[in-house]
């Protein structure tokens, strides 16, 4: 790998600079408190502090009808190897090739990343040091104001002779479409549905497929937006169980002041009713879509199924950003926090709330490279959450961080 990186550098230092080559870093450590971050602290828990860092060299290649990018990366918490040893860490965070076949069709081939529309279904979930991609091939179709791409992947974890059996806890096969249009100057609708395949997790002859059907309306006639985002999930779980589970969220924004713009939304993943329990699996599940970002930054419900013991959530939430100056940016958050379904414990149902959250965050950006930003979370639960998410709600649940990005711009 070292190798492979000086040959490259030596190639784009030596190369004309009208030949289209960049060549771009990212350098991003976090430190963090946690004390009730993920889960309410119990009374002996002591408080953990970390540093996290990722850091990243992305090359990137354009010429007549063809791009390509390659991006490396290094995640890794300080100290985590000794001082005089090396352990390689190395990862290869994007790496595709995208050919126009004309000026409205290009084809993307190689490791990337999907983020469509309010990233609640495909997203980047940049919060996280190492981020995610997918391995797959995409077609795009772009013609005035109509947006096409239809995107497939079929992941092995190894080079076989006979057989396609997948051990990974991962998909095995990834398809979607998206499509998006404006109906009007001040009105977009996109549409993306999603079908996933996994295998059986004892018998990988069996794979059983998902679909995942959603529509994203925006509409914007000024600074005021409102966005709407229905969805639908039917097929198989992994173990075979029938799927009907629906989702819906509704968000408004608009400038309360000259420097200040409030969202107020809410958000419904459906769940299974643990009272009158049916033949179908009713939990949603947007497995590929942003956490961190839709439920508050304690990352209490970043896996929608395994965070609410598979009862579902409704999350309403308002979420305030104040422009201080041009380079100061304050945001306060509130949300709360209910079950969607019943949820049975020691037979009898839980109350549905399960405890709000305030998150507050300041970002100054030092200049175009250079932004430092600061946070403050804390989490008010209830009886319920100890029993959803585990840990004392007498027990003060607070978490924050502070994290530099620099990203120098080499070439």
């Amino acid at each position: 790998m070292k190798v492979t990186v000086f040959l490259l550098l030596v190639m784009l230092l030596n190369h004309p600079l009208y030949s289209q080559f960049s060549l771009n870093g990212e350098i991003r450590p976090r430190a963090e408190f946690r004390q009730g971050y993920r889960r309410m602290p119990q009374p002996e828990d002591t408080p953990a502090g970390l540093v996290s860092q990722r850091t990243r060299l992305t090359f990137g290649f354009g010429t007549d009808r063809l791009t390509t990018n390659i991006s490396l990366q290094d995640v890794r918490i300080w100290g985590q190897e000794r001082t005089l040893t090396h352990e390689p860490s190395l990862d290869l965070h994007e790496a595709w090739v995208q050919l126009d076949v004309n000026e409205k069709l290009s084809l993307r081939a190689g490791r990337q990343v999907l983020q469509y529309d309010n990233q609640r279904f495909l997203a980047v979930n940049d919060w996280s040091q190492v981020a995610q991609k997918h391995d797959g091939l995409i077609m795009r179709y772009l013609n005035n104001s109509n947006e096409l791409h239809i995107g497939a992947a079929f992941n092995q974890s190894a080079e076989r002779l006979t057989g396609t059996q997948y051990y990974l806890s991962n998909y095995k096969t990834l398809n979607y479409l998206w499509y998006k249009t404006a109906l009007t100057p001040a009105l977009d609708v996109s549409v993306l549905v999603i079908a996933d395949g996994y295998e059986h997790p004892e018998n990988p002859r069996l794979l059983f497929m998902r679909g995942t059907w959603s529509t994203y309306f925006q509409y914007q006639p000024g600074a005021f937006s409102i966005s709407a985002n229905p969805g639908y999930q039917h097929g198989k779980t992994p173990s075979g169980q029938d799927i009907a589970a629906w989702y819906f969220s509704l968000e408004a924004t608009t400038p309360t002041l000259s420097f200040m713009n409030a969202t107020l939304g809410v958000e419904l993943l459906s769940g299974n009713d643990y009272k009158n329990p049916g033949s179908a699996y009713q939990a949603f599940n947007p497995s590929y879509g942003a956490g961190h970002t839709v439920h508050g930054f304690m990352d209490y419900f970043t896996d929608i199924p395994s965070h609410t013991r598979g009862a579902g959530l409704v999350n309403p939430y308002l979420k305030n950003r104040f422009f201080l100056n041009e380079n100061l940016v304050f945001d306060a958050d509130l949300h709360l926090f209910y079950l969607q379904n019943n949820y049975v414990h020691e037979a009898d149902v839980i109350k549905k709330y399960l405890g709000t959250e305030m998150d507050i965050t300041l970002s100054y950006s030092f200049n175009p490279l250079t932004q430092i930003s600061v946070g403050y979370s804390m989490m008010f639960g209830t009886e319920s959450m100890e029993i959803i998410s585990g840990g004392n709600k007498n027990e003060f649940a607070h978490w924050g961080f502070i994290m530099l990005r620099v990203t120098p711009v080499f070439l």
